[in-house]
C-alpha cells in the first residue's frame, strides 16, 4: 500500500513541484515590472506552506470526514458569499475579498470545492428510477448551481461563475441521468440565452433594470478581445513576443501590465525564461491531466470518480481560458493559473482537491457513498 501511496504521490507532485519553483522564481523577479508585486514572494512562500500542511492534512484523515460534511460546508461558503457582498474589500470593481491585515481570501474559490463535493453527495444519493426522479436530481443540480453563481455574479466575478458551470456540467456528465433530458435543459438555456441576446440588443432600457449598467462594461470586456486592444493584453503579447526560446531575468523585456503575477502569469513566465518555459508549463499541465483522466477511468470509487470529474473539468478550464487570453485567442476574465498564479484562495484549493483524489482514489470500493454519507 505504501508503494502504491508513494507512486500516486509522485505523479501529482513532480509537475506540481515544477510549477511552484517556477511561480516563486517568477515572483521573486516580478518586482522589476513593478513595486506592486514587492511582497508576493514572500507571501506565496506562506501560501504554498499553508496550503502543503491542509494537503498533508488530507493524506492523513479519513475521506468521510470532508464527504459526510458536504452539505454544511457547501451552505457556509454561500454564507461567506453573502458576507463578502457587504464586508469585502473592493478591488478593482469587485468585492470578492476579505481583508487580513496583508491577506486576503477569496470565498468564491472555494465555492469550487463545496460546489464539488455536495454535488457529488447529491448525485450518488440519488436513485434514478423513475423518469421523475431524473427530473428532480436535475432540478436539485440547477438550484445548487444557480445559488452561488447569482450571488458571485453579483460580486461581479463572472470567471469564477463560468467555473461553477464547468464542474457543474462535468459532474452532470458523470451522473445516470437520462440524454433526453440534457436535451430539454440545452433547449432552456438556448432559449433564455436568445431572450438576453434580444434585451441586449433591442432592450437596453429593460436589460439595465434586470441586470443593471455595469453588465456593458463585463461584456465589453469579453469582445475586446477580438478588437486586438486593451493595453494588459497588448503588452503581454508583446512581452511573449520578445522573449527568445531561452531567456534569463535580467535579459527580461520587463514591460508592465496589470496582473501579471496572477492572471498573466504564463506570459510573466515567458517573459523571464524564455519559451521554454511555456512548454515546460504546458507539458507539466499535460501531464497531470494525464494522470487525472487515468484516475477517472481506472478507479472504483463512485464518490472518487464523481469528484474527480468535477475538479478535472475545472482544472482544464482554468488551464485552457487562462493560457489563452494570454496569448490573446480568449477574453480577459479573472481566472488564476492552477499552482502557478499568486494567491492564497486558489492554492489551497488545489491542493486540497488533489489531496482529496488521491485519498479516495485509494480507497476500496467498500468505502462508497453509502459510507461517506450515512
Amino acid at each position: 500500500m505504501k508503494k502504491i501511496i508513494s507512486k500516486k504521490l509522485l505523479f501529482f507532485l513532480i509537475p506540481i513541484a515544477i510549477l511552484m519553483i517556477l511561480s516563486l522564481l517568477n515572483l521573486y523577479y516580478a518586482p522589476n515590472i513593478s513595486n506592486l508585486y514587492k511582497d508576493f514572494f514572500a507571501k506565496q512562500i506562506i501560501w504554498y506552506i499553508l496550503s502543503i500542511i491542509l494537503f498533508t492534512a488530507v493524506i492523513i484523515l479519513k475521506p468521510n470526514f470532508i464527504l459526510k460534511f458536504s452539505f454544511p460546508i457547501y451552505l457556509f461558503n454561500i454564507l461567506l458569499l453573502i458576507l463578502v457582498l457587504f464586508l469585502g474589500k473592493s478591488v478593482n470593481g469587485s468585492r470578492a475579498w476579505f481583508n487580513f491585515g496583508p491577506f486576503s481570501f477569496q470565498p468564491s474559490e472555494f465555492m469550487k470545492l463545496s460546489l464539488i463535493l455536495y454535488l457529488t453527495k447529491v448525485v450518488s444519493q440519488s436513485s434514478l428510477k423513475t423518469n421523475k426522479d431524473h427530473l428532480i436530481l436535475l432540478a436539485r443540480i440547477i438550484i445548487i448551481f444557480l445559488i452561488p453563481s447569482l450571488l458571485t455574479f453579483l460580486e461581479p466575478d463572472t470567471g469564477a461563475v463560468v467555473i461553477y458551470f464547468f464542474i457543474t456540467l462535468g459532474i452532470l456528465l458523470t451522473s445516470n441521468i437520462k440524454k433526453k433530458y440534457f436535451i430539454i435543459l440545452l433547449s432552456i438555456g438556448l432559449f433564455i440565452g436568445g431572450i438576453l441576446i434580444c434585451l441586449y440588443f433591442w432592450q437596453q432600457d429593460l436589460f439595465i433594470k434586470i441586470f443593471g449598467s455595469s453588465i456593458f462594461y463585463r461584456i465589453e470586456r469579453l469582445t475586446e478581445f477580438k478588437k486586438g486592444g486593451g493595453m494588459q493584453i497588448e503588452n503581454a503579447l508583446t512581452t511573449i513576443g520578445s522573449a527568445h526560446f531561452f531567456n534569463l531575468p535580467h535579459q527580461a523585456h520587463n514591460l508592465y501590465f496589470p496582473e501579471a503575477a496572477t492572471d498573466f502569469i504564463f506570459a510573466l513566465s515567458i517573459n523571464h525564461f524564455g519559451l521554454i518555459a511555456g512548454f515546460i508549463i504546458l507539458g507539466c499541465y499535460l501531464f497531470l491531466d494525464i494522470v487525472i483522466i487515468h484516475n477517472i477511468l481506472n478507479v472504483n470509487n463512485t464518490s472518487c470518480k464523481i469528484i474527480t470529474m468535477g475538479f478535472l473539468a475545472m482544472f482544464l478550464y482554468q488551464q485552457i481560458q487562462n493560457i489563452f487570453m494570454n496569448i490573446g485567442l480568449l477574453p480577459i476574465v479573472g481566472i488564476p493559473l492552477p499552482f502557478l498564479s499568486y494567491g492564497g484562495s486558489s492554492l489551497i484549493l488545489f491542493f486540497i482537491s488533489i489531496a482529496l483524489i488521491i485519498k479516495l482514489s485509494l480507497e476500496k470500493e467498500k468505502y462508497s457513498y453509502r459510507v461517506f454519507y450515512r
